[in-house]
């Protein structure tokens, strides 16, 4: 009996066992079985995709054509100095003449007043370049007050038996500027000049006499009439104008100013002699020096408006979009530099 039982449990015993290592064998071989060899994928080698490089083209820009024909502004201009130009002539060849009657002396004056347009008309015709007329008109101008100038210096520093007189002034005109519009038109069929240089020019010798007059007008002696002061304001006026010609003769070789920069210009002309009125109250005292000293104020105020103008407005555009370059040098801007116990202004451009 107790031996069955003995024998029972050890058969239990090895029931129970027996799964248990059944189990762990079971275990063993999933485990085998799931350590599998790793699988080797070739590497795929993609070639290098080659894009081929786009090329634009150059966008060309339209070129802005200049325009070749004269324009109305300068065409009606040579109409005006032609008429005067005409007359003036006529004077002339009165006055040469020696004639006496009035109705008689001003019969040439009045036919050379016609033919002069006339010309031009006839002239316009021919299809003239762009600046050519403007050339013309100022250059007939400048002569006759180069001639003027030259008149006005001898008037006022000869005695009275050598003055030139009316005649003389006649001849000092015809001759001034008859060479002057000669000269306008060798300049403008050389040269082409913007009708806004020839602009400049004439506005330049207009500021230069009166600057040049102020200056020799408030140079003269202290103790000096006025009338006796009018000499040096002849000769400063002269020299003013000679200057102001060649300072805007020099100027438009590298730079065509706009309307815009030569109506700042004048504007600046007239708000520097303004501003420089006031000093002729600090002369009101007895025993200090004459008023007329304050007229070489006024030149030196009324050249630094002409120069402030032209500074401020040196970049601005206006319808003279359209000009061409000038044909020398071009002018990019102004910088002020230091040097020893002073400064200067540098001018940048390039030439061409």
């Amino acid at each position: 009996m107790k031996r069955s039982r003995i024998f029972a449990a050890s058969a239990l015993c090895a029931a129970l066992l027996l799964p248990s290592s059944a189990l762990a064998q079971l275990q063993g071989g999933v485990q085998a079985q799931g350590q599998l060899p790793q699988q080797q994928f070739p590497q795929q080698q993609f070639p290098q995709q080659q894009f081929p490089q786009q090329q634009f083209p150059q966008q060309q820009l339209p070129q802005q054509q200049v325009s070749s024909e004269r324009t109305p502004l300068e065409i009606g201009a040579l109409y005006g100095v032609s008429a005067a130009y005409g007359a003036g002539m006529g004077i002339w060849l009165s006055t040469e003449i020696g004639t006496k009657d009035p109705a008689l002396f001003l019969i040439p004056p009045a036919i050379l007043g016609v033919a002069g347009p006339v010309g031009v008309y006839f002239f316009d015709r021919t299809g003239p370049h762009r600046g050519v007329p403007a050339a013309m008109a100022t250059g007939t101008l400048i002569g006759a007050g180069e001639g003027l100038g030259i008149w006005s210096y001898q008037h006022v520093h000869a005695q009275a038996a050598n003055e030139w007189g009316f005649r003389g002034l006649a001849r000092a005109e015809a001759i001034g500027s008859t060479l002057g519009a000669a000269s306008g038109v060798a300049l403008g069929y050389l040269q082409s000049p913007s009708p806004k240089s020839s602009l400049l020019t004439s506005s330049a010798v207009l500021w230069g006499t009166a600057i040049g007059s102020m200056f020799g007008y408030g140079a003269t002696a202290a103790n000096q009439g006025y009338g006796r002061s009018n000499d040096g304001a002849a000769l400063g006026g002269l020299i003013g104008f000679n200057v102001g010609l060649a300072a805007a003769a020099g100027a438009s070789v590298a730079y065509i100013p706009s309307y815009k920069s030569l109506g700042a210009m004048w504007l600046g002309a007239g708000v520097g002699f303004g501003v420089s009125l006031p000093v002729y109250l600090l002369y009101a005292r007895d025993g200090g020096p004459p008023a007329k000293r304050g007229l070489i104020f006024s030149g030196v105020a009324t050249t630094l408006g002409i120069g402030a103008g032209a500074l401020f407005t040196f970049d601005s555009n206006d319808s003279a979009a359209d000009e061409a370059p000038p044909r020398f040098a071009r002018i990019d801007g102004f910088a002020p530099f230091a040097v020893e116990k002073g400064a200067g202004l540098a001018i940048a451009g390039e030439l061409q």
